[in-house]
């Protein structure tokens, strides 16, 4: 639960979120819910411009907020 009302006070500011199969998300945190991220990603593999990622907070390690 504190992991919610932390990510709430960083919407708005580059985030990496770190997933647990290794793979990193850079971008800006758009939304946090209960159990998702919303990441408005500067570059996702396979595809060109940002995009909007929703990430489940299960598979979440951590999040970096630089």
């Amino acid at each position: 639960m504190s992991f919610y009302f932390k990510l709430l006070s960083y919407q708005g500011r580059d985030v990496e979120v770190v997933l647990s199969n290794g793979e990193v998300i850079a971008g800006v945190l758009l939304s946090v819910g209960f159990s998702y991220v919303v990441v408005q990603a500067l570059s996702v593999p396979g595809y060109g411009g940002t995009e909007d990622v929703l990430i489940r907070s299960r598979v979440i390690v951590y999040v970096r907020v630089l």
